[in-house]
């Protein structure tokens, strides 16, 4: 049975609607549905003096693509070899795996050998084929395409010796990249004029620069991880084997300043209403560049712009151990400060899936304790000390965001920093990588907090997110008040967990605290409680505080009301609570309602507020309770 918070009915399961003593007998003067409307009423003020992130539960770009099936399995009969021998898992390929196969030229055969598909997808518009090739017999990868540009065999030429692009087809723009062990990844990029007609690609083993001719010599190279992607560039590697594969990333959003943010689960698509935030900073002024100076990479590459991003770009990092045994990180040398910090990252499985956190503050109390292990194969925290709060989100596709929160104390000298770390699959810290392997970064955060908020990015100096406000102002909220008696309901998350009194509703006169009701959220008090008061002179009337079962509030329910002498609170659907003796002083203005902070601007939710509905009548206790149930 669910009730209808907007109305007098309630609905159950089945649509009928039923009759219930228990429901309320007026519908709200002020409902807000926040996670349903995905709108702001015109009667609530909405301030925020910056940009912000935060999901919009639909919108999502092309992430991982690969049209070619079969991407490591050339002797497949998908795959034809005209003038070629194919001779699978003939070598070790970029991955450390047996995979890659050798092509050879035939004997007998005087023309270029080429191993091709056809047909593969013809969209009008930009194609990028890439392959890693490395040097056997043979020195030269020709790479070709046939009746994407035109009816002819359009090749472009790579030197596996040098690691140069040779002769190249004027409607090709070449890449070669360096993926160690003689290993390249070679590419091109074109624009198809010829939608829907049965192209080819090929690949060949070639004797020189430019030359389609050959000796008779049965010679050839290695290849593997061949893929075909309808974009300008070549993107991570992603192998196929009966179909292809295209994927889909949730993308994360900017709002701009002064919008309001209705946020959304980036997998689940799930609305969770109005978020309200505290101002933050994000003290990393590279966020997303760790290629940069500030960012120090020890024994390992980083090679920027391999994969897409949680905001949809092609900006994702890949961060690989070398093949020295050794740690392997990558380091933000920040500014020596003690206190209370959260560190995050988004992170994606890139052959390695243990992420390590770890900040580094020589000389603190806490040493080097401060560690936690991330499993980005599980979406699970790993490993995880008493002195740190860690948490992961998954925003689609792979990513999570990874954070952890902590305590700096005692007298600092020496490395003061922000690191990233891999471990190998067996938790060790120190190992040889295979110099392919490795993990998806992308994002990184250190702010001054308890808990991890909305990612801010940076790119060249610090940035601070500003605080959420909203508010119905007197004009607007006092004619529907009712001073002699009331009752709220609201529907609200918190991902707060420090002690500071994290506001749902309050309702007072703006630029003062003194008078006013209102409920918050202590998530770290020995009850985990809800606390609702109503205050004269800045003293208490009347408090109530109903016990919530966890410290951070997930789809809480409650509804609070009063009048005189007569004061009640359920919570989730339990008991209701009561006080019956306090004065309500219904000549003090309590006429501004403010939304996840206090009418003067204080302290924030720092969460979602799904629904808030104002009703000005003191509702009974069985309806409050039923009001609140799931």
């Amino acid at each position: 049975m669910a009730i209808k918070v907007s109305g007098t009915e309630v609905i159950s399961d089945d649509k009928r609607i039923l009759n219930n003593e228990s429901l309320p007998d007026i519908r709200p003067s002020l409902l807000l549905d926040f996670a349903n409307s995905k709108t702001l009423d015109p009667r609530i003020t909405f301030t925020r003096g910056s940009t912000a992130t935060y999901w919009d539960g639909k919108t999502t770009a092309k992430a991982e693509e690969n049209l070619l099936y079969r991407s490591q399995d050339f002797d497949n009969s998908y795959w034809t070899a005209a003038r070629l021998d194919v001779t699978a898992n003939a070598t070790t390929a970029p991955d450390g795996t047996t995979t890659a196969d050798a092509i050879n030229q035939a004997s007998g055969e005087t023309q270029l050998g080429r191993l091709f598909r056809t047909p593969v997808p013809n969209n009008a518009g930009v194609t990028t084929v890439s392959i890693y090739a490395k040097a056997n017999t043979r020195n030269f990868l020709a790479i070709n395409t046939h009746d994407f540009i035109d009816t002819a065999f359009n090749y472009t030429w790579f030197n596996l010796s040098t690691g140069a692009v040779g002769t190249t087809f004027s409607g090709h723009t070449a890449t070669i990249t360096d993926v160690g062990n003689g290993w390249y990844r070679c590419s091109i990029t074109f624009t198809s004029v010829a939608a829907g007609s049965a192209g080819d690609v090929g690949f060949a083993p070639a004797d020189t620069d430019g030359s389609v001719a050959v000796t008779d010599d049965q010679k050839g190279i290695y290849i593997w991880g061949a893929q075909l992607e309808q974009r300008s560039s070549a993107t991570a590697y992603t192998a196929t084997t009966s179909s292809p594969i295209v994927k889909y990333q949730p993308v994360l959003q900017t709002a701009a300043s002064g919008e309001a943010r209705f946020d959304h689960d980036p997998v689940t698509g799930e609305s969770k209403g109005l978020l309200i935030e505290e101002a933050r900073t994000n003290s990393l002024t590279r966020s997303e560049e760790f290629d940069h100076a500030e960012w120090s990479a020890f024994q390992s590459t980083i090679t920027t712009d391999t994969v897409v991003a949680p905001d949809g770009t092609l900006t994702g990092t890949k961060f690989t151990p070398n093949t020295t045994s050794a740690e392997h990180y990558t380091d933000d040398v920040l500014t020596q400060a003690t206190g209370t910090f959260t560190d995050s990252v988004f992170a994606k499985y890139g052959g390695y899936k243990h992420l390590i956190l770890r900040p580094i503050h020589i000389g603190a109390d806490e040493g080097g304790s401060q560690t936690v292990r991330f499993d980005l194969s599980t979406g699970t925290v790993q490993s995880s000390p008493s002195n740190v709060t860690a948490t992961m989100e998954d925003v689609g596709n792979g990513w999570y965001r990874c954070a952890m929160s902590y305590t700096v104390t005692g007298t600092l000298s020496g490395a003061y920093a922000f690191r990233i770390q891999v471990h190998d699959d067996s938790y060790n810290s120190i190992f040889s990588g295979d110099g392919y392997s490795g993990i998806y970064i992308w994002g990184a955060q250190r702010e001054v907090g308890s808990f991890p908020t909305s990612y801010i990015p940076t790119s060249g100096s610090t940035v601070t997110r500003a605080k959420d406000s909203a508010r119905v102002l007197a004009s607007d909220f006092a004619p529907l008040y009712n001073p002699t008696e009331s009752t709220m309901f609201a529907e609200f998350s918190s991902t707060s967990d420090d002690t500071d009194y994290t506001r749902i509703w309050d309702i007072g006169s703006s630029g003062t605290i003194i008078n006013r009701f209102t409920m918050f959220h202590v998530p770290r008090s020995a009850s985990k409680a809800i606390t609702v008061e109503y205050r004269t002179d800045d003293s208490n009337v009347a408090a109530l505080s109903p016990i919530l079962s966890t410290d951070v509030v997930t789809d809480a329910k409650v509804a609070a009301t009063w009048a005189q002498d007569d004061f009640a609170v359920s919570a989730n659907g339990n008991a209701v609570l009561t006080d019956t003796s306090g004065s309500v002083q219904s000549s003090i203005p309590r006429d501004t309602l403010g939304i996840g902070n206090d009418p003067s601007g204080g302290s924030t939710l720092n969460g979602h507020i799904k629904k808030i509905a104002y009703y000005p009548k003191r509702l009974p206790n069985a309806t409050l309770q039923a009001m609140t149930e799931a």
